[in-house]
């Protein structure tokens, strides 16, 4: 017994050790460029604005938790507002932003580890140790939930609060104590405050709740109250959590109500041309793994004849997002991220089930039944690993123009990174490298393709923008989706005729086709083929008027 107690925090612990390892390796991925658009527009800026100003983020599309834990990691960082030291932190974000994105970074991978450690203690709760250490291990592989860790975005500190509400839920399930609910209740808020979506673990509080009612009608008031109270510290952690969700309810309203008519309504130009609830169950098959999967959906079943009971809450909640988020019109791998620990733990039971079936003796068959199940997670991470560690193409395309265009030289680029990519050292404040022909902004940026045409060269030619740089990431969208309009297809067929590439940029290794655009294939570079970072660049130079000199 002594030795089986120490084995399991050993294990553990090497558990979370490696999933640490994993999402601090790359950390750096891409800096001083930061060039997912999400994670250099919102999170950290908004952080960054509370330093001396108002704590309302005024921005209510994402949630802002995760905004006000960087926030007070960034004060004692670089300084508590009204101490001298402040203001730092500023300038820490319109200069060189390497070290401030890289703290915020580690707070993101903190949080992943952290919810691979809460998942353990629920699903031991739920189906014994050996359960909770394989459950916890394949959250802490998993591509999707590793790749993430190393982005300061909500969605992975996500599942730290919602595996604190699993575990809420686990504990209604089998004791329905009280203190269940509130755990289960302050989960569902924090996750909620941190990531709308999760919201949707209120489904598994009230199976739970209701389960324990039909086995004892006469407990139906108790589970009541404990489900309104379970409720009441739910909407009060969320609030807390995002107070201005109350003080400036016309804002905050404002915001989720954009959020939800843009998901629901408004298709990206290049989204694949299928429904949600079948794109999400394929993202399913590489972020978390073919087997796991597999593994997963006969866990679930399995568990659900052994004691539905238990397993009923955690699968009402599973299939209530991807019913849900299923139904909008936009799509992305991360959003569906709140499922992840589900599938762990149903994953982790079917594994346990059949290696408990194996004859005693039989080491090496349990040894390659869990290789068999890691092995894709495992290949996968390292990989990605690997390749965001490397130099991003948009770097080294940068560094061409530089050598050949020059400094200063009339350039027209596709919007391949941020705003600042552009300027010395990547910086906010920085000076601007090139002169750029006008980029678009805002709203603007998703209309880009349909303003493209062959007048478009024309207006670079004519305004000396000699060299045009596109981006796969830009192309492939237009050229992909039906609905892009002929104007736009016919400007990169003539810019191959009325321009020389001068050089190319590719992200595949050689002789490799570039997988074919997908919003989250072509940004997370999933693919074995993938040997480095960032999306296939083209430089052309125009060969016309003054460009000819």
């Amino acid at each position: 017994m002594t030795r089986r107690l120490t084995r399991v925090p050993v294990a553990l612990i090497s558990i979370l050790a490696t999933g640490l390892g994993l999402r601090l390796w790359g950390i750096a991925s891409g800096l001083p460029t930061v060039y997912n658009l999400d994670e250099y527009a919102h999170f950290v800026p908004g952080a960054v604005r509370m330093s001396g100003g108002s704590l309302n983020p005024h921005y209510f599309m994402n949630p802002p938790a995760f905004t006000y834990v960087l926030h007070v990691v960034f004060s004692i960082a670089y300084g508590v507002p009204g101490l001298p030291t402040h203001g730092s932190v500023h300038a820490a974000l319109n200069g060189d932003a390497t070290t401030l994105y890289l703290i915020a970074r580690v707070v993101t991978a903190v949080f992943g580890v952290a919810a691979v450690g809460v998942l353990f203690v629920a699903a031991r709760r739920l189906y014994g140790d050996a359960v909770g250490l394989v459950a916890a291990a394949l959250l802490g592989v998993s591509f999707l939930p590793v790749f993430y860790g190393h982005f300061a975005l909500n969605d992975v500190p996500t599942l730290l609060p919602l595996a604190l509400g699993l575990v809420g839920v686990v504990g209604i399930s089998t004791r329905g104590r009280r203190l269940d609910y509130l755990i289960a209740g302050a989960g569902v808020g924090a996750a909620s405050a941190t990531k709308y979506t999760a919201a949707a673990l209120v489904v598994a509080i009230a199976i739970a709740a209701a389960v324990r009612v039909l086995d004892d009608r006469t407990s139906a008031p108790k589970e009541f109250v404990n489900l309104v109270l379970a409720g009441a510290v739910a909407l009060g952690t969320f609030v807390v959590l995002n107070p201005y969700s109350v003080l400036d309810h016309g804002e905050f309203l404002d915001g989720v109500s954009r959020q939800q008519d843009q998901s629901a309504n408004i298709a990206k130009l290049g989204t694949d041309e299928t429904s949600g609830w079948r794109y999400y169950l394929w993202t399913l098959t590489w972020g978390f793994g073919v087997v796991p999967c597999a593994l997963a959906a006969a866990g679930a079943v399995l568990a659900l004849r052994r004691n539905w009971r238990r397993a009923l809450p955690w699968i009402g909640f599973a299939v209530t997002a991807w019913l849900f988020m299923g139904a909008q019109q936009r799509f992305y791998a991360r959003w569906f991220m709140p499922v992840y620990p589900v599938l762990a733990v149903f994953a982790a039971y079917a594994l346990v089930e059949v290696a408990r079936l194996l004859p005693r003796g039989r080491v090496l068959a349990g040894v390659a039944l869990g290789a068999v199940a890691f092995a894709q997670p495992i290949v996968t991470v390292v990989h990605s690993d690997l390749i965001i560690d490397r130099a991003d193409t948009r770097d080294m395309a940068k560094t061409w123009l530089l050598a050949h265009a020059g400094r200063g030289a009339k350039l027209a680029s596709e919007l391949i990174g941020p705003p600042a990519y552009f300027n010395e050292g990547s910086q906010r404040g920085g000076a601007p490298l090139f002169d750029l022909y006008p980029q678009p902004r805002g709203a603007d940026i998703e209309r880009y393709a349909t303003t493209l045409s062959p007048a478009t060269i024309d207006s670079y030619v004519a305004g000396g923008y000699c060299y045009v740089v596109t981006g796969s990431i830009i192309r492939e969208r237009a050229l992909k989706d039906p609905a892009a309009p002929t104007e736009a297809v016919e400007y990169y067929r003539q810019l191959v005729t009325r321009g020389t590439l001068v050089a190319r940029f590719s992200p595949v290794r050689d002789g490799a086709s570039l997988p074919a655009f997908n919003f989250d294939i072509s940004y997370n570079w999933y693919p074995l083929t993938y040997v480095r970072p960032g999306p296939r660049v083209d430089i052309y130079k125009l060969n016309e008027g003054v460009c000819v000199t």
